[in-house]
């Protein structure tokens, strides 16, 4: 049993016992236990039962220790504690049946438990996009703008023919998948004495088990997904295709407006790349910073820099830094505008908000006298030779200076 305490060794758990039975009863596996013949011997002196239903059938105390065929048995882990933890406890186990599980669906298989607002998202493609991306006037005067607005983006993203195909379906028809969560070892836990069962049976119980959880949370994302497209039924067939495509699919970018749900929580993030600009020091020399993005999430309204970058509005080199803006965006809610606004106020510090001649800021570009500082911006300098060539697209943003 010390092998299936360890996580990701939990495969091992099968292989240890190999081909020995269970007793399972209640709630409780027990698992055969080899002894010292003496101390078989005496245990079976003090044992006031003789056989293995009428142990189970006493319930104060409740056995530890029951015999059959001259062979003790143990009682081992909880049965519901077994099946709550068997991701963790069979990692590989649960990972092959998890792909199986959403083989027939289309939501992605990471989104099962992360349960992302639908809403948020919504609101980000047809509110907050249009204010940082260049729509055509078609578009625009449309009658139905965000509907001709998300046809559009489906062009713009070389939508997959498969969501066409899958917003077709749910037009057509009120197809409904079911599937039953499986409770493994129901009649042994719930019946009236206790069962012998054999490796292989536990296994498969195991396996259904995580089969019908997997299922189950599929079975609700898909639920929840047909809900929120009911929204949209009017809409043209492209529409809705793309509406299916960035649901599902979680992430989004056009012209360097974009948003994706991060790794290790989930939140929704929005951002906006700076692309590339440069900023003078106090000597009018310029420093070239490359392509960063500038976000918000619902959690924080204060823009952060995602990627590991340097700047002087930047305490630090490091990813997810907030920035400095010189004052704090209080009592800002999560709207289209606030997200908006939050953002621009993020580019616009990092665009305008070093000034060379006061040197504001968490740092200064030009290495001052004296000074030991741990963010150098010697390497972003730009030679007098480059300086002609590379500015030609790539603007001066504290030029006013």
């Amino acid at each position: 049993m010390k092998a299936c305490s360890v996580k990701g060794k939990g495969e091992r758990f099968f292989e240890r016992i190999g081909g020995e039975d269970f007793f399972v009863s209640q709630e409780h596996l027990y698992l055969a236990c080899p002894l010292d013949p003496q101390i078989h011997a005496e245990l079976r002196v003090h044992e006031p039962w003789n056989t293995e239903a009428q142990a189970f059938e006493k319930r104060e105390p409740k056995p530890k220790i029951v015999f059959h065929e001259g062979v003790a048995y143990v009682e081992t882990v909880s049965w519901n504690s077994l099946i709550q933890h068997a991701e963790i406890l069979f990692p590989h186990t649960a990972q092959k049946i998890r792909k199986q599980s959403v083989r027939d669906f289309r939501i992605r298989p990471k989104w099962l438990g992360r349960h992302p607002c639908l809403e948020h998202v919504e609101m980000v493609v047809l509110q907050v996009l249009p204010r940082f991306v260049r729509v055509p006037r078609s578009v625009k005067g449309a009658k139905d703008r965000p509907a001709a607005l998300a046809a559009w983006l489906a062009k713009r993203v070389s939508l997959p023919i498969r969501y066409r195909r899958w917003a077709e379906e749910m037009e057509h028809e009120k197809k409904g998948v079911s599937a039953k969560g499986f409770d493994g070892l129901q009649e042994a836990r719930d019946g009236d004495g206790p069962r012998r069962v054999s490796v292989q049976e536990l296994r498969e119980a195991v396996e259904a088990a995580l089969t019908g959880r997997y299922r189950d949370s599929v079975l609700k994302e898909e639920s929840r997904l047909r809900e929120r497209m009911q929204h949209f039924g009017h809409w043209p067939t492209e529409a809705r295709a793309f509406m299916l495509y960035v649901f599902t699919r979680g992430a989004l970018e056009v012209d360097g407006f974009g948003f994706f749900h991060r790794a290790f929580d989930g939140a929704l993030i929005v951002y906006k790349r700076t692309g590339r600009y440069a900023l003078m020091d106090y000597y009018h020399r310029l420093y070239l910073f490359p392509d960063c993005r500038v976000a918000v999430s619902p959690l924080d309204l204060w823009p952060v820099v995602v990627e590991k970058y340097k700047h002087p509005l930047l305490a630090r080199h490091q990813p997810w830094q907030r920035i400095c803006l010189g004052h704090a965006p209080q009592e800002r809610s999560w709207t289209a505008a606030n997200i908006f606004r939050s953002i621009e106020d993020g580019l616009n510090a990092l665009y305008y908000g070093y000034d060379a001649r006061k040197r504001n800021g968490y740092h200064s570009l030009d290495q001052l006298s004296g000074s030991d500082r741990e963010v150098h911006f010697e390497d972003l300098r730009i030679s007098a030779d480059d300086t002609s060539r590379l500015l030609k697209n790539i603007p001066v943003t504290n030029a006013w200076t």
